[in-house]
């Protein structure tokens, strides 16, 4: 893949659809110069879909391209959220059910975005190449 292309999937509401996706995404950050990170990436990703499939509403778009980051994009057609509901500064508490997703995505990707509405909910994430510029 060059950095022309363009990974898509979709996916519904099946958790195991997510190892393929995984491994997809995973095999694209090794080959454009993020083999250290890719696990990093997949686990976010991992954690962003079983969002979307537990809370929103399929069809669960991926999408996924390099332009010198890795950037992916998930997003849903569900009824959207409440952003500063979920989006938490600091660690979920030690002995919570609840509430880790979005927290660890944060710890390991870069940057991450939310845009969320009535029509659904996408989630960006990125790994940099200068990785200290945070998320």
């Amino acid at each position: 893949m060059d950095d022309t292309e363009r990974y898509r999937a979709a996916l519904g509401s099946d958790p195991a659809e997510i190892a393929r996706v995984r491994a997809d995404v995973g095999d694209l950050a090794v080959r454009h110069g993020f083999p250290e990170r890719a696990g990093d990436l997949v686990l976010a990703l991992d954690e962003v879909i079983a969002n979307a499939q537990e809370h929103g509403r399929a069809p669960i778009g991926v999408e996924a391209w390099v332009d010198g980051r890795i950037v992916v994009e998930v997003s849903d057609v569900g009824s959207g959220f409440d952003r500063q509901r979920v989006w938490n500064a600091h660690p979920p508490t030690p002995y919570g059910q609840r509430g880790r997703g979005l927290w660890i995505t944060r710890q390991l990707t870069d940057a991450v975005s939310i845009s969320s509405g009535h029509g659904g909910t996408v989630v960006r994430i990125e790994l940099s190449p200068d990785p200290h510029i945070g998320a």
